[in-house]
């Protein structure tokens, strides 16, 4: 093997390390500032959400009270109820995304600074003394065709290439887990979420076909039935 492929070698590993330590590692710390920046915006739209469905709630308790708007009433409570449920499930999924992905994250970013600059450095005193060694036995005579530095070079890429491939895991990892998290919600709650909104749109059409009246048995039922399959899901 020539010199200059083993030169070639050398420069891809470094340019991997500082890859590590000049894009990845700043890359990481800023996309975990930004998820915080996210998380804390989700927990406002949160506390402005529970505040919005609560006033909702009390509109709908306020129209149950009513001799002409009791089915509306019960509607928009069970609006309400529904959607203080989802933000709750949503919250659950938020508190893992910090947890398991920005607290990794974090750490990762503080504790990787330090190592991979450490591993940089013991390859580079490596290479050193693996080429000083191969000078010696040169002037000594001793044939040497560099097969063998070559052969640690290319391990020592190697390894460099592992260490930024673990990373990119990590993060493709972690990321694949916080969609699944929100799939998984989606699954579980879009169905019978769907069903109650179109049943929810029926009963809001069923009172476009009377006056105002004294809520009858057929809407008591109605109620009470809505009420059952709610507590239910």
């Amino acid at each position: 093997m020539s010199g200059q492929n083993s030169d070639q070698l050398h420069r891809t590993t470094l340019a991997i390390y500082t890859s590590i330590m000049e894009q990845f590692n700043p890359g990481l710390q800023r996309l975990a500032a930004l998820g915080n920046n996210y998380i804390q915006a989700f927990q406002a739209l949160a506390l402005t959400s529970e505040a919005y469905f609560n006033a909702l709630c009390k509109m709908g308790e306020q129209a149950m009270q009513s001799m002409s708007s009791r089915l509306l009433g019960d509607v928009l409570v069970q609006i309400s109820d529904s959607q203080r449920r989802l933000t709750n499930e949503l919250e659950g999924v938020f508190r893992w995304f910090h947890s398991e992905v920005l607290r990794e994250m974090d750490d990762n970013v503080r504790l990787d600074k330090e190592y991979i600059l450490n591993s940089r450095r013991r390859y580079e005193i490596e290479v050193r003394n693996q080429a000083s060694a191969l000078e010696r036995q040169m002037r000594r005579g001793v044939p040497q065709d560099g097969s063998e530095y070559v052969h640690f070079l290319r391990e020592c890429q190697r390894e460099a290439l592992k260490e930024e491939e673990r990373r990119y895991r990590f993060l493709a990892e972690k990321h694949s887990g916080f969609t699944q998290s929100i799939a998984y919600l989606m699954n579980k709650t879009g169905g019978g979420l769907q069903n109650r909104a179109e049943g929810w749109k029926d009963l809001v059409n069923h009172t476009r076909e009377s006056r105002p009246r004294t809520p009858s048995r057929l809407e008591d039922n109605i109620v009470r039935y809505n009420e059952i399959m709610f507590n239910n899901t």
